[in-house]
């Protein structure tokens, strides 16, 4: 389909941690490519020659050095999948990530949008669970940089996200 745009080449700069999420969003971007792209329907070896193809050269490279049972093929895209999740995968340091999120803090040039968002990313290695919400929430008001818009979050009683975000967006 015309409208469809392939995600960008896999770029494997930086340390493992960097490397795997790189890997994570490259695969997150493939598989929300492959339905607008018509290549869902297709069979899988067609999928997996498709991620070779755009995986870039790195990626292919990486691709090259995977070894094969006699029950697994190149040409299965669950297996391909599974072979570069096993070769980036890393244990997240939770201290380490929980630490990025918490110390967040909205930058100058930063949209509140933006801001969000990016607490939101932070989020997703933190194993908040049932807490992630509310969290994200409190990191708003911490971090907000206007002090007006600090003081109109805390004096509202029952804040939630939402309308943490509404706040900060019509203060």
């Amino acid at each position: 389909m015309e409208h469809a745009r392939p995600p960008s080449e896999l770029c494997l700069e930086g340390g493992p941690a960097c490397r795997a999420t790189a890997c994570r969003k490259w695969r997150q971007q493939f598989f929300v490519f492959l339905k607008p792209a018509g290549v869902h329907k297709e069979t899988t070896d067609v999928q997996a020659s498709l991620l070779v193809n755009l995986i870039g050269s790195e990626g292919y490279d990486t691709y090259t050095t995977f070894k094969y049972t006699k029950d697994e093929s190149r040409e299965n895209i669950v297996t391909l999948v599974n072979k570069f999740n096993e070769h980036f995968w890393t244990k997240q340091n939770t201290t380490m990530v929980r630490f990025k999120f918490f110390t967040r803090n909205q930058e100058a040039d930063q949209s509140v949008v933006e801001y969000v968002t990016a607490l939101k990313i932070l989020s997703e290695h933190c194993e908040f669970e049932h807490l992630e919400e509310g969290t994200i929430r409190d990191r708003i008001v911490y971090g907000v940089l206007d002090g007006k818009v600090r003081d109109r979050l805390l004096r509202t009683e029952e804040l939630t996200l939402l309308s943490a975000c509404c706040c900060k967006l019509h203060c």
